[in-house]
Parts: C-alpha cells; sequence; structure tokens
C-alpha cells in the first residue's frame, strides 16, 4: 500500500462526522498520512539495501588453465592468498633479479634457522606456478609445514630473464612449477616435478604433505 492509497483509505473511514470536521481532525489526519509515508519510503530504503547487499556478494569463478611447460604468457589464474609468508625469502619472479645472490642470503638465513630451501622455479606467465603459490599460502596444513622446515625461495624463469647459467647448475626441467629442495649448505638433495603433486585442477594436500615430510630436516 502506497503513501496516497492509505491517505484515501483514510478519509473514508474518518470516524468524525463531517460537519464535525474540525482542526482537531485535520491534524489527526496529516499526522497519520506522515506516519504512513515515512513508514512505506523506510520499508523501500530497507528493501533497496538489502538487494544491493546481495548483489555485492555475489561470488565468481575463474577458470583455470593447462599446466605451463614454457615461457608463453599464459591466463592470470593468481587465488587469493593470505599475502607473502614469513617462509619466503624472495616471494616474487622478477626479471632484474640475481639468483645467485638471492641465494646466498637464502642459504644464510638457512643455516640460521636450520631449515631446508624449496627453490621454486616459474614465472608469472605460468598459470599452475600461480595456483601453487596460492596452495602453499592458502592450505593451512601445507603452509604451517613448509613455515615449520623450510624457507621458499622463487626463481624466474621468462623469456626475458631464463637464469640459464644458475639453473645449469641443477637438474633439468621438464614442467613448470619446478622445485628444487636444498640442504642448508646449498647443496642438492631432491629435484621435484610438481605434474605428480596435482589433482584436478590444483594441487593434492596428501601428496604435498608426504613430498614436504619426506624431505624436512632430520
Amino acid at each position: 500500500m502506497d503513501g496516497l492509497q492509505a491517505f484515501e483509505e483514510l478519509n473514508l473511514e474518518t470516524p468524525y462526522p463531517q460537519a464535525d470536521l474540525g482542526m482537531k481532525t485535520n491534524s489527526q489526519v496529516r499526522c497519520c498520512l506522515v506516519f504512513v509515508l515515512g513508514a512505506s519510503f523506510f520499508a523501500g530504503g530497507c528493501e533497496s539495501k538489502r538487494t544491493s547487499n546481495v548483489a555485492l556478494s555475489t561470488p565468481t569463478n575463474s577458470a583455470r588453465a593447462p599446466h605451463a611447460v614454457d615461457g608463453t604468457k599464459d591466463t592470470d589464474l593468481s587465488s587469493d592468498p593470505k599475502g607473502p609468508a614469513r617462509f619466503y625469502t624472495v616471494d616474487h619472479y622478477g626479471v632484474d633479479r640475481n639468483a645467485e645472490e638471492d641465494l646466498k642470503m637464502t642459504l644464510a638465513r638457512a643455516n640460521s634457522e636450520n631449515k631446508r630451501v624449496l627453490l621454486q622455479v616459474g614465472g608469472d606467465w605460468c598459470g599452475w606456478c600461480k595456483l601453487l603459490t596460492g596452495f602453499i599460502e592458502s592450505n593451512e596444513k601445507v603452509r604451517a609445514a613448509i613455515d615449520k622446515d623450510y624457507l621458499v625461495m622463487k626463481v624466474t624463469f621468462t623469456s626475458e630473464n631464463k637464469n640459464e647459467a644458475f639453473l645449469s647448475k641443477f637438474p633439468s626441467i621438464k614442467g613448470y612449477p619446478h622445485l628444487f629442495v636444498l640442504d642448508k649448505d646449498g647443496s642438492l638433495l631432491h629435484s621435484q616435478d610438481t605434474g605428480v603433486l596435482e589433482q584436478g585442477k590444483g594441487y593434492n594436500e596428501e601428496e604435498v604433505l608426504s613430498f614436504l615430510g619426506k624431505w624436512k630436516p632430520e
């Protein structure tokens, strides 16, 4: 019922005789009209706000691309991680970074904290690299396991910077992202193909935890 309809019905149902309508009756009618119009406006405003909130909270889905194996551009598959974690020594891929210097800094910290190193090789062009980053940052069990026993250093592989001199010291890589496990003295312990850690369009928690548990410090 809108304000005008309420006002018309109010006039029709006024209990006072027509001849006796005076100051008091008109005042009561005006007060009732203000109340009805105010209530109608408030209800409409609440309904509009509720509809707006529902629209803003509707989630959207993002697609994921196949496992990347070269340096070509790929779809942006970044999730919404919790932010850079403490276990990173290098938390992003950068064509201007010096991997040799990054490793020196990482090993110094690994010795200080008695941890092993995960070299995460890839680039921002790689959709599965972004999926792996999002997975280890958002999965509580995996994040806790890495934080306890490892430091993570990202190593860039792009068409602009393939880090050939640095990566030539390690086994060849078939696809990206790729993980190398180093001891705190820098010696190579394991080369991990991340393809075997995948499940569907993401990563398998049990497989990743098994890998981390196998290579953690003794």
